[in-house]
């Protein structure tokens, strides 16, 4: 199980009572080696400093995802320095801890807590925790690490024109990429934890002013709510935060690319950020918004306007084409041209199959080949794509299995959907297209209107966190679509700063400025 929900246990298991941080540091540290025993990264150096009135310390942190050079240059050196040979007698155990605070660290910052989890959650996540003996207190300093990939060029989503760099799996970093981009005291990001065993940070961001509260409260509690033992990948949060699970169609926007998530933003949408993940998430997210790439806005507005009605096109060609194609030749020849229908009976004369066998065959050995070439090592990737090619294109024609037009129709359908800038909706189309071929191959055209009418309905079922998900198709706006099927040139182009809200938080925002404008006449 993916999310490792937490199940109840068989066997009562008896219950320990909470550690609660000691004034003792032996006892402190008694109890950190009883709670991460077995753990061969846990580092813990006990000092002595004074030189008669001798005070003991102790640093505890994990090799490996904390810095040892940050930690020996900028935190044992200067105890040492500070500290080692000086008289202690005239500074209380307060004092003492306040100095060390304040005048030992050549840190940016240094933290106080006093709660034991908080503690073990900071250690856990590479900070270095300094127990001084006699305080209640613990001083925490920022010394994570980790070997993270430099920021490189998007591969899952590549442009002709526009930033090359992409998320990468180090939070920080990520956050960075934002900040750079949006240089506003208005653009927040707030951090928590999710995930009982991994402590996954996440980091949901926003503009204040442009977002709606009622969605970004909705989203906190959500995340807060969700009893999992841990999170991967951003996926996993998708999967915690969605209200249509069994839908084939994505309903959180998914991009490693820092410019359309601060894009989004700006439009009042929210973006998370999830630790050791290279995907951003934006949401809410309707369906038009899958179809648009950076590429539109980089390029002049007739490019840009004409590459997404390239886009819609071949996303209802890959749903549609080889459907139509076997409704044609299985339940309405009369529809087809004569020289035509004579030249596809000649192809299939020899062909053993229905139609309908021989469209799924193609089909399957499609997805296989696609699959193959993803899986497969780089160095052999090329080797299937050609054994493929060999195989589908030349072979299976001669053997008389398979018809010309068969594999001419499957290619542009398999074509058509590598053009959708996003891959969960191109894996919809994929799914989807079966459903339509069966039903093309029951009832003909009358099937495909039928199951076409099924995902109409399906499609304005669904919504993300209260927004339709044909909006603004359905419901129909038409200032709202100056930026989904055209794209108009900036001059004109309003919806840059429209808020992104449901419909009945819109209808609110309305009524208030409808009042505000009366009061306003009426004064």
């Amino acid at each position: 199980m993916r999310l490792g929900y937490p199940k109840r246990s068989k066997q009562s298991k008896e219950v320990k009572a909470p550690v609660v941080l000691s004034s003792e540091l032996q006892k402190n540290l008694k109890n950190i080696n009883s709670e991460l025993q077995y753990c061969a990264d846990l580092i813990v150096r006990e000092f002595e400093v004074g030189e008669t009135k001798k005070r003991k310390m102790a640093l505890i942190h994990l090799q490996g995802i904390s810095n040892g050079d940050t930690i020996s240059q900028f935190i044992v050196e200067p105890i040492l320095n500070r500290w080692k040979n000086t008289n202690l007698d005239c500074l209380s155990d307060l004092n003492f801890f306040n100095e060390m605070k304040e005048n030992t660290f050549d840190v940016p910052q240094v933290k106080i807590e006093n709660e034991w989890n908080n503690i073990m959650v900071a250690v856990l996540n590479g900070d270095t925790a300094i127990f001084i003996d006699n305080q209640l207190k613990v001083l925490l300093i920022d010394t994570k690490s980790g070997q993270f990939r430099s920021v490189s060029e998007s591969t899952a989503q590549t442009i002709i024109r526009g930033p090359k760099d992409s998320f990468t799996e180090s939070i920080a970093t990520n956050m960075s990429l934002l900040r750079y981009r949006l240089r506003s005291a208005q653009f927040k990001m707030e951090m928590i934890k999710v995930g009982d065993v991994t402590n996954t940070s996440v980091v949901i961001s926003y503009i204040d002013d442009k977002v709606d509260q009622n969605i970004l409260h909705t989203l906190k509690e959500r995340l807060k709510n969700s009893k999992v033992n841990g999170v991967l990948e951003s996926i996993d949060i998708e999967y915690l935060i969605e209200s249509k699970p069994f839908s084939p169609f994505p309903t959180v926007l998914d991009s490693e690319r820092p410019d359309v998530v601060a894009a989004n933003l700006l439009e009042g949408k929210i973006g998370i950020i999830v630790d050791g993940s290279p995907m951003g998430l934006v949401l809410p997210a309707t369906l038009p918004m899958f179809f648009q790439s950076p590429d539109d806005y980089n390029q002049r507005y007739i490019v840009g306007t004409f590459l997404r009605f390239l886009r819609f096109t071949a996303f209802f060609t890959s749903l549609l084409v080889s459907a139509l194609y076997l409704a044609l030749i299985t339940h309405h020849r009369s529809m087809i041209p004569t020289p035509l229908l004579v030249s596809l009976a000649a192809q299939r004369e020899s062909v053993p199959f229905p139609a309908i066998v021989e469209l799924l065959l193609m089909e399957f050995a499609f997805e296989i080949i696609r699959e193959a070439s993803i899986r497969s090592p780089r160095v052999l990737a090329s080797t299937v794509a050609i054994v493929g090619a060999l195989v589908i294109g030349q072979a299976v024609v001669q053997a008389g299995i398979i018809s010309t037009a068969m594999i001419i129709f499957v290619s542009i359908t398999g074509i058509s959907s590598f053009t959708l800038p996003y891959y969960s909706v191109a894996a919809s189309a994929r799914l989807l297209r079966y459903l339509f071929i069966l039903s093309a191959g029951v009832a003909g055209l009358y099937g495909i209107a039928l199951m076409f009418l099924f995902w109409l309905v399906h499609l304005n079922t669904i919504d993300s966190f209260g927004v339709p998900y044909l909006m603004p198709i359905s419901p129909l706006s038409i200032r709202d679509n100056e930026d989904n099927f055209i794209r108009l040139p900036w001059k004109n182009l309003k919806t840059s700063s429209k808020d992104f809200v449901p419909d009945s938080t819109r209808s609110k925002k309305q009524q208030k400025t409808k009042n505000g404008e009366d009061n306003e006449t009426k004064s």
